[in-house]
């Protein structure tokens, strides 16, 4: 049969951690190794998203762009004229109807990834 005061004390002596002599220098260094890439990691997370907003919103103005130039090519120079009409109202329907939003969007979205960043370099300062 087990002897009970010895089991009380064993599963005191087992349930409290060990006091070491360097145990506040251990746990700062191992704190150092996990907060030292989060700054760089965070800036290059913020980089690549407005780079790849960026590239989205060139992509879609590029696209619609290319299309119109390339019926104006095509056409040839006899109705250069209408193809250009027809771009400028393409123009002005980009900034007249729903395209607006999209510009306004990319600029709110570049516009909170850089206070995003600025916030967490000025917090790692």
């Amino acid at each position: 049969m087990a002897d009970l005061d010895f089991e009380t004390q064993l599963s005191r002596l087992y349930g409290q951690p060990p006091v070491f002599r360097d145990s506040e220098q251990f746990t700062q260094r191992v704190t150092d190794k996990l907060d030292r890439g989060w700054a760089l990691r965070r800036a290059v997370i913020g980089a690549t998203g407005v780079v790849a907003g960026l590239a989205v919103a060139v992509q879609l103005i590029g696209s619609r762009f290319a299309e119109e130039f390339s019926n104006v090519s095509r056409d040839g120079a006899q109705q250069l004229d209408l193809g250009l009409g027809k771009v400028v109202a393409r123009y002005d329907q980009f900034f007249s109807m729903g395209s607006t939003e999209t510009i306004w969007l990319a600029a709110v979205l570049a516009a909170l990834a850089l206070a995003f960043v600025v916030t967490r370099l000025v917090d790692e300062v």
